[in-house]
């Protein structure tokens, strides 16, 4: 098979795989919009707070349980083998999930304190616990549909956790007109949906609790934990940073005055200066959604590679064809790049009926934020790609490397420059993460696997687009919508020129994606 041809069923699979997972995080997209119309920053920032601390609960709640039974229930042949699997697995999860469940409920003072969460809002963690919970229940479940090929019962099951999700938004919002606690609950409902769906395919699945293969599992699961934590502080770390910072220094960066912000500065005088550090918070965690574009085809991207270049690990030039497929990839990552940086004005100021836009004017205060933020998501791709070598030569301790180096500029960076310089710098500090994670990745998994990537064609590609973003942020006049699309279009053959990526050929691979 040619590489045009199986870089092509590449892009089929990417198109396939993760269906549910992608569909979630566009409609998570697709929701903010309506989210503000209807909540101000400062409003709608505790909720950016709890969400960024469910990627780090949500990691101790799972405690490396649903790899554990991945890993125990496939070792067991025998179907009372891997019922046995299943239930200590569940259980663990189980007594666990609540056990932090109530703790968090019971220490919510404490929990919210440190996670930048004021008094006001603090109720919110009810719902929080309680979605944590439900999530962790349906862990097991889920991965045993996975381990079964029951790929339609899981997509299925997931569409109707999200369609609940969004009529709940719509009708607790909209009709009942409920606060910012609806988004919880609206959540907390369609998570109960998921764990009672599940209910019939799993409940045959239940043996008896085994002691001593829960202790086998904990040894195996338990070493997940630092490197999910680890990319959690490099994905969200970031967002309780800027929840501690002095609402004075945001006052000051963002000219947060009475006279342009009249509403603001009221209710800052009846609920005290913390509104001021919430807006921006808000701001922040709303506005970066934009770049959740980019970031679905990232995940895409993740989906299709792992079991695409594992099943031609053994092809005579896959060294060759995985380069080409980085040189495909740095086309369609910078191609992003220009088109959501270039365009993201005009996307949030799209006109809605009853003189709104697509996204409250409210918001826009962060959309310098957005470039920076998408520069994180091109080092992501690429991380995933070099990820290659270290599955085929097995140094997966590799991943823990670059996580953990990725969390020490995470840390550092906000801790010196959040404080002072706010939003940018959160946004600055998880890209420079992403970039110490990939070249440190690349880095260790050089010695042991090389892959012919052409870096000239690539770092000129690099340049170009670093090239064309400064002549549109400098040159007014290439800042409306034709000239953009122009650049974009511009860049893009110029691009797989240099990259030598044949346009004939990048029609077909999109063709036949679209009609496998």
């Amino acid at each position: 098979m040619s590489v045009s041809a199986r870089i092509s069923r590449l892009a089929s699979e990417t198109a396939v795989y993760g269906v549910s997972s992608i569909v979630g995080r566009l409609i998570n997209f697709l929701l903010f919009p309506l989210y503000s119309q209807v909540f101000d920053p400062d409003v709608y920032g505790p909720i950016g707070v709890i969400y960024a601390a469910f990627i780090f609960l949500n990691i101790l709640y799972q405690h490396g349980m649903e790899s554990s039974y991945l890993k125990f229930a496939t070792d067991r042949d025998e179907l009372k083998g891997r019922s046995r699997a299943f239930s200590t697995a569940f259980v663990s999860l189980v007594v666990l999930s609540l056990g932090l469940s109530l703790i968090m409920w019971f220490s919510r003072a404490e929990v919210g304190s440190l996670i930048g969460l004021s008094d006001a809002f603090r109720n919110l963690l009810w719902y929080a616990a309680l979605i944590l919970f439900l999530d962790a229940v349906a862990v097991v479940p889920f991965a045993d549909l996975r381990l079964r090929n029951r790929p339609w019962v899981f997509a299925v099951i997931r569409l109707v956790n999200i369609s609940v999700n969004v009529v709940l938004n719509i009708v607790l919002i909209f009709v009942l007109d409920m606060g910012i606690e609806a988004i919880l609950i609206a959540n907390a409902l369609a998570s109960l949906t998921s764990v009672i769906l599940l209910i019939p395919f799993s409940w045959r699945r239940f043996s008896s609790f085994d002691a001593g293969l829960w202790k086998q599992m904990m040894r195996f699961g338990l070493p997940f934990i630092p490197g999910g934590l680890g990319y959690a502080v490099t994905e969200r770390i970031n967002v309780f940073f800027l929840a501690k910072m002095n609402p004075e220094t945001v006052q000051r960066l963002y000219g947060l005055d009475a006279s342009s912000h009249p509403d603001l500065n009221e209710k800052a005088l009846s609920q005290g200066a913390h509104v001021f550090t919430e807006h921006i918070v808000g701001t922040y965690t709303g506005i970066i959604k934009l770049a959740v574009l980019m970031a679905l085809f990232v995940q895409m991207f993740r989906y299709a590679w792992q079991p695409f270049f594992l099943q031609h690990q053994n092809d005579d030039d896959a060294p060759h064809l995985y380069g080409k497929v980085f040189s495909v990839l740095s086309l369609v990552l910078l191609t992003a790049f220009l088109g959501i940086s270039f365009l993201a004005d005009e996307l949030v100021r799209f006109p809605l009926p009853g003189d709104r836009t697509l996204i409250a004017s409210t918001y826009w205060l962060g959309l310098s934020i957005i470039p920076i933020a998408l520069v994180g998501y091109v080092f992501q791709g690429w991380y995933y790609h070099f990820s290659a070598g270290a599955y085929l030569r097995d140094k997966s301790r590799y991943f823990l490397h670059a996580t953990l180096a990725g969390s020490v500029v995470a840390i550092t960076l906000n801790a010196t420059l959040v404080p002072d310089y706010g939003m940018w710098a959160a946004a600055l500090a998880t890209s420079a993460a992403y970039a110490v994670m990939s070249v440190t990745l690349l880095f260790l998994i050089n010695r042991h696997y090389q892959v012919s990537y052409a870096w000239l064609q690539v770092g000129s590609s690099v340049l170009l687009t670093a090239i064309l973003f400064a002549l549109w942020y400098r040159i007014e006049i290439l800042q409306v919508w034709w000239a953009e699309l122009i650049l974009i279009a511009g860049f893009s053959l110029t691009a797989m020129r240099i990259l030598e990526i044949p346009l004939v050929d990048s029609v077909r691979s999109i063709l036949r994606s679209g009609n496998r």
